[in-house]
């Protein structure tokens, strides 16, 4: 059997349609709003934002143990 160099197959992104890319960008927009909700609520209130999100943090921070 010969050995075949491997070819790298090389795929293209594809075009989006215009419908795809209004949904992206909405979902982008999305994104940016809800960011922008929680720095305005952490800037109005730093320690009451830090205080109510503390125990979401602290839970995703533990390491299981084994």
């Amino acid at each position: 059997m010969p050995d075949k160099a491997k070819t790298k197959k090389t795929t293209e992104p594809k075009e989006m349609t215009y419908e795809q890319k209004l949904e992206r960008e909405n979902e982008l927009l999305r994104l940016e709003v809800a960011y922008l909700k929680k720095l305005r609520a952490f800037q109005m209130d730093p320690k009451g934002y830090l205080e109510k999100h503390k125990q979401r943090y602290h839970l995703n921070s533990k390491k299981p143990s084994n």
